[in-house]
């Protein structure tokens, strides 16, 4: 029987999940980066701007015209929902229409749909210039959150605390606006979007929709860097599993699922980045249809809970029946992904990455470039969501298991700089 194809369009350094895919289907990727693990189980691999719709689609094409004939394409961990749904329909593929694309990235465009339709999210005004901001400050009340409206993994969002800082901080947002995923064609990418700063602890939801029901395959705990990064907003990791009640869990993905629908998203992906307030409040920050990455729906919560939500979403794809089995948890095993943040400066040295693969509950490490860091290489101070210069994902029989050997594990790292 002949393998299907599939185009995976852009990825977030998720490709370890190639090596079992291939066996069953054969593996086509558009992606941003030049090179990956997965990339000898792939029979073509363009590099391509895959947040740009039109790069793409073009990328696509030319694939197509060298004769290859996908029959599903997706995204594996990165945000290029708009790109997969423009090749989708061009090639009259199962995917999720451009429009609903469009709203579930464009963070306009979705806060304008939650508002709407009640779904529970930060407040938020839409800004031109300095002004606006200011205006939007007074009615949302300090601390607020500044970030352009068309851009990812928190690059250019910063806290403002008090009107004293906001001058600076506008100033830092600004220099991202040229930077532009390209989401929507207008005059709206220069914009800047004002948020209402929600305290509380953050959670991934992921999940199937199928048939306008949501499918859930697990949550994590998302770990920041908070006093250390702070006005950034920087990530440290995710935990699984949660210590939230059962009960709160189920409201986490009844919400996202509220989430999904509002933004028409009947069928495919869910991703939900939501935040539990001290009372137990449950709010939205974003939906994306998409997998969470680097390699959260693919291999870190498979690892927590024996889910296998990338099957199930091929299924869907290809319209085959989709295996609810896959999206039924099956474990608890604790997991812990945790980055890895030297001092900033030139590294001078690097020790311990072959010690901690013989320590209880290694996993794996990853250098976050597709090239490893080596000595002279310059670390930057992190400002965005999966910063740091690598990762590496822990197991354990539970949660707290999985965090005592990441705590040793991440010990045993020692990158020194000057």
């Amino acid at each position: 029987m002949d393998k299907k194809t599939i185009l995976f369009c852009g990825n977030a350094l998720s490709t370890e999940i190639f090596e079992v895919l291939h066996k069953k289907y054969t593996i086509l990727m558009i992606s941003d980066f030049a090179d990956d693990v997965g990339k000898k189980y792939t029979k073509e691999w363009i590099v391509a701007n895959s947040k740009n719709p039109n790069e793409a689609l073009n990328a696509a094409i030319f694939l197509s015209e060298k004769g290859y004939n996908f029959e599903a394409v997706l995204s594996l961990g990165w945000d290029s929902a708009i790109s997969v749904s423009l090749i989708g329909e061009h090639f009259n593929l199962n995917v999720i229409p451009l429009f609903v694309a469009q709203n579930s990235t464009n963070k306009i465009l979705r806060s304008r749909i939650f508002q709407k339709c009640n779904v529970p999210s930060p407040l938020f005004e839409v800004c031109k210039n300095l002004e606006d901001i200011k205006k939007a400050a007074s009615i949302i009340t300090y601390p607020i959150v500044l970030k352009p409206i068309n851009l990812s993994a928190a690059r250019g969002t910063i806290l403002v605390e008090n009107e004293a800082e906001l001058n600076e901080a506008y100033n830092y947002s600004l220099g991202f606006l040229s930077e532009s995923e390209n989401y929507i064609e207008d005059n709206r990418n220069e914009y800047l979007i004002v948020n209402q700063f929600i305290r509380g602890t953050e959670y991934s939801t992921e999940g199937l929709m199928i048939n306008s029901k949501f499918y859930p395959t697990g949550i994590s705990e998302r770990v920041f860097r908070y006093k250390e990064s702070k006005p950034y907003f920087v990530e440290i990791g995710d935990v699984l599993p949660v210590k939230i009640s059962k009960e709160l869990q189920q409201r986490c993905f009844k919400i996202t699922e509220e989430a999904a629908l509002a933004l028409s998203i009947t069928d495919g992906i869910v991703k939900g980045d939501l935040v539990i307030t001290p009372d137990e409040k449950v709010l939205v920050f974003e939906i994306t249809p998409r997998l969470g990455g680097p390699r959260f729906g693919t291999e870190i919560i498979p690892l927590s809970n024996g889910t296998n939500i990338l099957e199930a979403a091929l299924q869907q794809a290809l319209y085959e029946e989709v295996d609810i089995k896959l999206l039924e948890p099956s474990s608890e095993k604790g997991v812990v992904t945790r980055y890895i943040f030297p001092e900033t400066g030139r590294i001078t040295n690097i020790e311990g990455l072959d010690k901690i693969k013989e320590l209880p509950g290694y996993y794996d490490f990853k250098w976050l470039n597709y090239l490893p860091y080596k000595i002279n290489d310059i670390v930057e101070a992190p400002e965005k969501l999966c910063a740091g210069v690598g990762y590496f994902i822990a197991t354990g029989k539970d949660r707290d298991e999985a965090i005592y050997n990441a705590d040793v594990i991440e010990n045993t790292i020692k990158i020194t700089t000057e």
